[in-house]
């Protein structure tokens, strides 16, 4: 073997060592950008799920007064019932203050 072409052959050979060098860097430093992104999302997600699980616990907290708010329900309901009964009673009225004045209209005030 020649001088010549022994020295082709070591920059040939070291050629390739740095270009697989470089591949080796390239590939683990995007595995390791990929890896940062997917820890922030998970951390993010993590985070999320804490302030849904404080979000929760405030709705089931506010569940637990559920029954001051049947006794208010029945107290509605108890006026609705009695404000029904009015509007019967003023109709009643005003069909005989009607059947008055139209008595009063017919007749005249004799």
């Amino acid at each position: 073997m020649d001088l010549e072409l022994a020295k082709f052959l070591f920059q040939v050979l070291t050629f390739l060592v740095a270009g697989g060098t470089g591949f080796y860097v390239f590939m683990s430093n995007k595995n390791k950008v990929t890896n940062d992104r997917i820890e922030k999302l998970e951390d993010d997600i993590r985070d999320d799920i804490g302030k849904q699980g404080e979000r929760i616990a405030k709705l089931e907290s506010g569940t637990a007064k559920h029954g001051d708010l049947s006794d208010i329900h029945n107290k509605i309901n108890g006026v609705a019932k009695d404000v029904s009964s009015m509007t019967g009673a003023l109709s009643g009225i005003s069909d005989s203050l009607k059947l008055i004045m139209n008595k009063i209209i017919d007749k005249g005030m004799q």
